[in-house]
C-alpha cells in the first residue's frame, strides 16, 4: 500500500484579514493578515503590543537586586595588591632613575 504524495485539504472559505476595515482574503491558511502593511497598521495589534511593553517594564527583574557591585572594596583590594609595584614596564625599569 503506497502513501499519497500530498494530503488533500478540504475546500474552506478563504480567511479574511484581521485588520478592521480590510476585507482582503489572506494568502496562506496560517496567516492572520493579508499583507505586512495591514499587520503594521492594525490598531488592535499596536494597542496589544503597547500594553505588553508597558506591562513588561513594570516587572522588576529578580536578579537585579542581587547584582550589587561594591566598587569601593574592589578599588581598595587593587590598591593593596599594587602596593610596592611601580607602573614602569619591566623593560623600561633600567631607564627610570
Amino acid at each position: 500500500m503506497s502513501l499519497p504524495l500530498h494530503r488533500q485539504v478540504p475546500n474552506r472559505p478563504a480567511r479574511r484579514c484581521s485588520r478592521a476595515g480590510c476585507a482582503t482574503p489572506v494568502k496562506k491558511s496560517t496567516a492572520k493578515y493579508c499583507s505586512v502593511l495591514c499587520c503594521s497598521t492594525d490598531p488592535v495589534r499596536i494597542a496589544q503590543l503597547r500594553e505588553r511593553a508597558r506591562a513588561s517594564s513594570r516587572h522588576v527583574l529578580p536578579m537585579s537586586r542581587q547584582l550589587s557591585m561594591p566598587f569601593d572594596s574592589t578599588e581598595q583590594m587593587l590598591a593593596r595588591l599594587c602596593e610596592g609595584h611601580e607602573d614602569t614596564p619591566l623593560g623600561m625599569a633600567r631607564l627610570v632613575v
